[in-house]
């Protein structure tokens, strides 16, 4: 039997499915983070456009102009630019050696960052509205170290998926998250080219001495030689955290090291890094990392290395 040629209705049906399934798709980029690092001409523009929503970062000290609808933003150190799907975008070098980074934030590493921190206020759909818009952002330390992290395991380790690389993907977008929160919220954080004020290293010197100690704000403020209201104005401006939340961040951290460390149990650890609870410190462990303590606890027995 010969084959029925294709009428204009059943193009467009196939056109109508079609469209469909890319509305369904949201940007269409399905990985994690498409990451594309190049090196740029000085002074010679450079136009492409982004499919999906994708997070602008210069490379160590390269500096350039980064034209998105119609206005020119400076891109250094200081700040990051997050632009949406189907920016069309204008880079021009102003240093002698620019290389800069766009990561492409694929559904499926939004999806997952929401998933992951939703018990610590990551919210998908304020992020997925704040992803259709252009925004400038500080690049804080933290961000700055997640995307120099990030670029080193995906083009110098070749490593296209893993545990770090699944981590350093969500981290990324949650703390684009929290950025645009603060900065909704009328209140941006320090970038890491800013030089803490000496309050507050004093303060942030006195937390590390006294990591796992029980110390309140007020002895803290004491020692930072600073009113409270001072040292909590001085935390939320540069840090864009409380006193209390950064010792708290900073025990966690130390927990970590020590469960993969081996060799202590979770309530061992729990007790040295000031938690008087073993389910108080998986609780406010889970919180801030989406899992329990014991799953970073070597599997194989330890053993001390030789010599």
């Amino acid at each position: 039997m010969a084959e029925r040629a294709p009428t204009p209705n059943d193009r467009t049906a196939r056109g109508a499915s079609r469209s469909r399934a890319r509305s369904r798709r949201g940007t269409g980029v399905r990985a994690g983070i498409h990451l594309d690092v190049r090196g740029l001409v000085p002074h010679v523009r450079t136009a492409l456009t982004v499919r999906a929503p994708s997070l602008v970062v210069s490379i160590e000290r390269s500096a350039m102009t980064l034209g998105v609808r119609g206005e020119d933003v400076p891109l250094d150190r200081a700040v990051l630019v997050l632009v949406p799907a189907g920016a069309r975008l204008r880079l021009t070098a102003v240093s002698p050696s620019v290389r800069v980074a766009i990561l492409g934030l694929g559904d499926d590493v939004v999806r997952r960052a929401a998933r992951l921190h939703t018990n610590v206020g990551l919210d998908r759909e304020r992020l997925e509205r704040w992803l259709r818009a252009p925004h400038v952002l500080p690049r804080t330390t933290w961000v700055h170290e997640l995307v120099h992290r990030y670029v080193f395991e995906r083009t110098v380790l070749a490593m296209g998926s893993g545990l770090v690389v699944s981590f350093l993907e969500t981290e990324l977008v949650k703390e684009a998250y929290f950025l645009l929160r603060d900065r909704e919220a009328g209140a941006d954080r320090a970038p890491a080219v800013h030089r803490p004020s000496t309050l507050l290293d004093r303060a942030l010197a006195w937390i590390e001495a006294h990591l796992f100690e029980k110390v309140s704000v007020e002895a803290l403020a004491r020692h930072a030689r600073a009113s409270e209201s001072s040292l909590l104005r001085a935390f939320r401006r540069e840090l864009g955290t409380s006193p209390t939340e950064h010792w708290r961040a900073r025990r966690l951290e130390e927990a970590i090291v020590l469960l993969r460390a081996g060799g202590s149990t979770v309530l061992e650890v729990a007790t040295r890094v000031g938690y008087e609870s073993g389910a108080a410190f998986a609780a406010a462990f889970r919180r801030r990392y989406g899992r329990s303590p014991s799953s970073f606890v070597p599997t194989r027995p330890t053993r001390r290395a030789p010599g």
